[in-house]
């Protein structure tokens, strides 16, 4: 990868995604596309969403002056998955209403265009000897991951800050892990910081669906950049950098179905608001949450030039320690914060 080539990649993205941000702010104020706060909500006052447009404008910006550059841009089947996903949440954020299952074939449909123009998962994403192969089963299995971690990136973007810095890492590490997508990395991370200087706590404007879904979507198909042979390594990495999002959305998802809980209503019982609701500012959660994030993303680039599988177990049992102390320190606060409340 030339660096000064995605030097200039990453600032254009920067500049176009803060610049858009910014007009989008008054835009989105002045048409009522607001997000009114209300008991699940994590702010308390009414906020812009739908800025995730303004990020996305950045990412095209960056990537088209890659183009112009001579550098690789995204396989045309990502370009067209994330402009479906980003339509159907754009039209759920600025129209209101859009069904759950339209915006749930959106996503199916983004997700088949790229995972039947690239392939599947020949291989469980998992170090040797656990990456057994998939057979048929990679393409529905495929589908599934993009489609999942689509949804757990929006459901995980809920205070200030979050996503967007999230963002920045994942896409920062994607640089050094695919050379595929490196160019693309560094335009969602400039693009995410760009946003970042306006939706860090107190936040003035939210990404939306359309920020928060495309930017889950990307995130989950950059590893189909990568060939078929390097493919299954390439999603374990990309789990690794998008830990605390995951780990805390499946946990959720789980402990909801035991308790026969509705899944798809909204709620606020995923760790980052959990520790939200201790006292703790917004900036705060995520500056540690994403300190830790910003460890495992550095370990799995260590990790992708080792391409040594001991070290990949390694990261994964620590990756899982990290989560433990998380879920940990998130209950020992909720305790702190009920007994010192006097409640029961």
């Amino acid at each position: 990868m030339s660096w000064e080539a995605g030097g200039v990649v990453l600032i254009v993205a920067f500049l176009v995604s803060a610049g858009a941000t910014l007009g989008l702010i008054r835009l989105l104020q002045s048409r009522g596309v607001l997000d009114l706060p209300n008991e699940r909500s994590s702010h308390t006052r009414p906020t812009p969403r739908g800025g995730g447009v303004g990020l996305l404008g950045g990412v095209a910006a960056g990537l088209l002056v890659g183009h112009w550059l001579g550098v690789p841009l995204l396989a045309s089947p990502l370009i067209g998955g994330v402009l479906l996903v980003a339509l159907a949440s754009f039209a759920d954020d600025y129209l209101g209403g859009v069904p759950l299952a339209v915006r749930a074939a959106a996503q199916v449909a983004a997700a088949a265009l790229v995972v039947f123009q690239t392939g599947g998962f020949p291989r469980l994403p998992l170090p040797f000897p656990a990456d057994f192969p998939l057979g048929d089963l990679g393409i529905p299995l495929a589908i599934l991951w993009i489609v999942g971690v689509t949804n757990v990136y929006n459901f995980l973007d809920g205070i200030d800050g979050y996503a967007a810095c999230q963002g920045v890492i994942t896409g920062t590490a994607t640089a050094f892990l695919f050379p595929e997508a490196a160019y693309a990395g560094l335009a969602l991370a400039g693009a995410c910081a760009g946003f970042l200087l306006f939706n860090w706590h107190p936040a003035r404007i939210f990404l939306g669906d359309v920020g928060a879904a495309s930017l889950g979507f990307l995130f989950a198909a950059l590893p189909f950049q990568v060939g078929s042979e390097r493919r299954g390594q390439a999603v374990f990495l990309s789990v690794i950098c998008l830990w605390f999002f995951l780990s805390d959305g499946a946990f959720t998802l789980l402990r909801r179905l035991l308790r026969g809980e509705k899944v798809w209503k909204p709620h606020r019982s995923q760790l980052y608001p959990r520790m939200a609701s201790t006292g703790l500012r917004h900036d705060q959660v995520v500056r540690a949450v994403c300190a830790a994030a910003a460890l495992l993303a550095g370990l799995a680039v260590v990790s992708s030039f080792l391409d040594y599988a001991p070290f990949d177990w390694a990261l994964l049992f620590v990756a899982v320690g990290f989560f433990l102390v998380y879920l940990l320190a998130t209950s020992a606060r909720e305790a702190r914060h009920r007994a010192s409340a006097g409640s029961p």
